[in-house]
Formats: structure tokens, C-alpha cells, sequence
């Protein structure tokens, strides 16, 4: 008879009717740090108050499209690398369902980090760091005086770039609360922020692709860029030549890592128990200490950022004391005017889309290629980005000249839609 029962249960947590499943989505920045503790949850076998174990499943995923994703109903658990997200997943949402409760419950931070200016330790003595405390107006400074320093910011599709573009906004507006929209589209302000936008080398890239090319390229690359601080203490633990992290004398954003449940008509008081037992996990000391080792700021206070064994320290480029000033996140509706402002303040950019259309991009091949660009042409929100597009396979030929969008976005997408495979590479 114990056997039988010993099987029924073996079956049972087989088959999942004695587990809760929650499925989970997290920035890409934080993997090392999300999996482990996810993986050490799952060793912990948690469980319900019915005994049911708890089970988290990860997924790296983009913020843009970690909302999509759970506006269709895939996720149970978000973690976003900024809460900055959360109002447009909830707008979308009550667009998509007004009848219906907000999408966004229960919501609880376990890790955050200062968006800084990395520069390199040469550059920023040329500065006058650390003596002098740096911000925007000396990176402007810098590029507009020596044609060889660059620097860049992600896009304001990316929690760094969003962040980083709201603060020299808050710097354009010379406050640090209360940023409105009469602030954010105020002459002035437009053109503190045209004359920065215009010293960025590069846009588009996300942090982890910054790190990736100053890690290969050096100071050929980049002599300062926009990431989370403990992007920063990473790179020093890995290489030689440190960066230092610069927090901006005009003011720091924060992104907050928040863990979110997600609400939706079908959801169950198990699934919500579930979460708070992973929430709660986190929050523990040993998941905290985990949090901290990894480069971010815990939320619980009683860890001290100046212990000995903490990673935030001036040897790793960083500096527990600060930011000495912090920005606060505008409302909902002026974060999208600086989005939307941005677009116009921002230096336009050259795109040739370039299409292999010979015989071997025949079926899946191209129809995955063409479904690419069409995506890529969704993104550019702006109509002065100039883009053409070119194909190749027996020849090479200009299919749509590189222009204005708002004079070709719609020839691209019909040229797109209607690429076929012929010919040898």
C-alpha cells in the first residue's frame, strides 16, 4: 500500500497536479543573477499552503517585448529592468481589455541600480574626476571641443536610454522633480537637449551589446556610454583597464529590477500565493547577499554597501556614497513626451536594409527575413530617418533608394512584402 501511494505522488508531480507553475520573465541584463536565484528556489522546493511545490520558469526577454508577450496571456511573473514599463503595460492593457482589472498586482523590488555615465578612468581625470563632480554639460563640453572623444546612449526603446534621456531633459530643465510637459517641450529645454543629442555617436545598441564592443574594441570604441552601475563593477571584475561610473552632478535615475504578478480574470489564489512565496524568497537575506555580489543595490537596508566583501567599492570603479542626487520619475504622459520630443531632438540616421533574395532564401528563409524588416520599419517611429533597401543574389540592385520614411516608409514596406527568392548567391 505505500507503494501505490508512493507512485500516486511520483505521478502526480509528474503529471503537475501537485505543482504550481509560474512562468517568468526577466530583463536580459540580469541573467546571471536570475537564474541563479531561480534555480536555487526551485532546490528549495517551496509549496502552497495546500502542499502544492512551486516552480518558477525563466525566459530573458526585452522589456518591449516582455509587455507584449504578457499582454497576450503568456507570463504569470514580470521583471522588467524598470517599473518605467509597467504604465505603458498597463495603458495597453486597459486599452485592450477596459472591462477588466489592471494587469499590474502585486508588485515588490528586490534589486536596484543607478543609471550611470561609464567612462574610462583616462578620460575621466581629463575631466577633472574625481575632484570635479561631472555631469551632462562636461560630457557636451567634451564632444563639442575634441572631435575624438565619443560617446553614446541606448534608445529610449531600452530602460538606460529612457532613463538617461528623461535626466537631460530634468538637466535641460535645470529641476530634478516634478518634470512636466510644459518643462519637457519648453524652448530651452528642447535645445539643451538638441545640442547633447547631437555630440551621441551611436544609438540603438542595448547595454549588454555596449559592454560587448567595449569589451572587444577598447577605448577605440566608446570613451563614455550610459549603463546600470553594476555593468560596470562586471566589467572592472573582468578586465584591467577600468571604467569608472560617473554619476551625474545634474541628478541619477534609478531602474528598480521590480518583480510584478500579473492579474488576469482566470488568475487563481494559488498562482498569487506562489508569487509571494518566490517574492518573499528574494527578500531573504541570502537572496539579498546573492543580489548585492552580483554588482546591484539591495532594497534591504541592512546590508551595508561599504562592507568589506561588497562588490560597490571605488576598486571597481563605483562609489557607495553616491548618487548624491536622484531624479524623479515623471508622470506617465510627460515620460511619453520625452519619447516622443526625443525622436526630434535625436541625430537622424542612414539604414540600407540589405536582402539576400537568391534560391537558398527560398520558403521559411525569407519569409523569417521579410517579417524581420517589416519589424525593423515598425520600430523607427520617426519619419526623418533616411532607408533604403537593397537586395542581391545573381546581382545587386537598389530596390527602394534611401530616403526620408515620410516619403517612403509605405514603397519599402510593399517592396518588402513582395521580395522573392531567385537566382544563385
Amino acid at each position: 500500500l505505500s507503494c501505490w501511494i508512493l507512485y500516486q505522488i511520483v505521478q502526480r508531480e509528474l503529471s503537475g497536479e501537485n505543482q504550481i507553475v509560474l512562468e517568468a520573465a526577466y530583463s536580459p541584463e540580469k541573467q546571471a543573477l536570475f537564474e541563479e536565484l531561480v534555480k536555487r528556489f526551485n532546490a528549495g522546493r517551496h509549496t502552497t499552503p495546500s502542499g502544492k511545490r512551486i516552480s518558477i520558469t525563466a525566459h530573458e526577454m526585452e522589456p518591449e517585448a516582455m509587455i507584449n508577450a504578457a499582454l497576450a496571456g503568456r507570463f504569470h511573473v514580470l521583471s522588467p529592468d524598470s517599473s518605467v514599463w509597467l504604465s505603458q503595460l498597463e495603458a495597453t492593457w486597459w486599452q485592450q481589455q477596459p472591462s477588466e482589472i489592471s494587469i499590474v498586482g502585486e508588485t515588490t523590488r528586490f534589486a536596484v541600480s543607478p543609471v550611470v555615465i561609464a567612462m574610462w578612468e583616462e578620460a575621466a581625470r581629463s575631466l577633472g574626476y574625481p575632484d570635479k563632480a561631472i555631469g551632462w554639460m562636461d560630457i557636451l563640453s567634451a564632444a563639442q571641443t575634441d572631435p575624438s572623444f565619443k560617446w553614446s546612449h541606448p534608445s529610449t526603446s531600452s530602460a538606460s536610454g529612457l532613463l538617461a534621456t528623461l535626466a537631460t531633459f530634468y538637466a535641460g530643465a535645470g529641476k530634478t522633480r516634478g518634470l512636466t510637459v510644459e518643462d519637457a517641450t519648453a524652448e530651452e529645454t528642447i535645445a539643451y537637449v538638441i545640442a547633447l543629442e547631437k555630440t551621441v555617436r551611436y544609438y540603438g545598441e542595448g547595454e549588454i551589446a555596449v559592454i560587448q564592443q567595449v569589451q572587444e574594441r577598447g577605448r577605440a570604441y566608446l570613451d563614455a556610454f550610459v549603463v546600470q552601475e553594476q555593468l560596470v563593477i562586471q566589467f572592472n571584475e573582468q578586465n584591467t583597464e577600468k571604467l569608472v561610473a560617473i554619476y551625474p552632478v545634474e541628478g541619477t535615475m534609478w531602474e528598480d529590477h521590480p518583480l510584478v504578478f500579473l492579474e488576469r480574470s482566470d488568475t487563481t489564489a494559488e498562482q498569487r500565493q506562489a508569487y509571494r512565496c518566490f517574492r518573499d524568497f528574494l527578500l531573504s537575506q541570502d537572496a539579498q547577499m546573492l543580489v548585492l555580489s552580483n554588482g546591484y543595490r539591495p532594497t534591504d537596508l541592512s546590508l551595508a554597501l561599504n562592507d568589506p566583501s561588497s562588490p560597490i567599492k571605488p576598486a571597481n570603479g563605483v562609489d557607495p556614497a553616491q548618487p548624491k542626487t536622484t531624479l524623479q520619475i515623471p508622470s506617465p504622459s510627460v515620460v511619453q513626451v520625452v519619447r516622443d520630443v526625443w525622436y526630434y531632438t535625436k541625430r537622424k540616421t542612414n539604414v540600407y536594409l540589405v536582402a539576400d533574395v537568391s534560391g537558398s532564401m527560398q520558403g521559411e528563409k525569407l519569409s523569417q527575413a521579410k517579417e524581420a524588416f517589416l519589424t525593423f520599419l515598425n520600430l523607427i517611429k520617426g519619419e526623418r530617418e533616411r532607408v533604403g533597401l537593397i537586395v542581391f543574389s545573381t546581382g545587386v540592385r537598389e530596390t527602394v533608394p534611401m530616403a526620408e520614411l515620410t516619403t517612403n516608409r509605405q514603397q519599402l514596406q510593399s517592396a518588402i512584402s513582395a521580395l522573392y527568392a531567385d537566382g544563385d548567391t
